[in-house]
């Protein structure tokens, strides 16, 4: 249970990480935040924040799914 969720949650760090640095690298100008992208506006609707749970989590497992093959190559 533990390491299940732990590994959970590094997922969604990680894919807010990426999220992060692809907006701050290509969106200059716009003012964002990691807590904003992590857990969503600050009104905070349920919907919003299963959106940016299921982004975060998506990319971070992209991201682990391809350093666990560049590892296993």
């Amino acid at each position: 249970m533990f390491i299940r969720s732990w590994f959970i949650s590094a997922t969604k760090h990680i894919g807010a990480g990426l999220r992060y640095g692809c907006l701050r690298l290509f969106r200059s100008g716009r003012n964002v935040s990691y807590r904003h992208i992590r857990y969503g506006s600050e009104d905070f609707s349920n919907i919003d924040h299963a959106d940016n749970n299921l982004a975060n989590g998506f990319l971070g497992f992209l991201a682990l799914a391809v350093i666990l093959i560049l590892l296993a190559c």
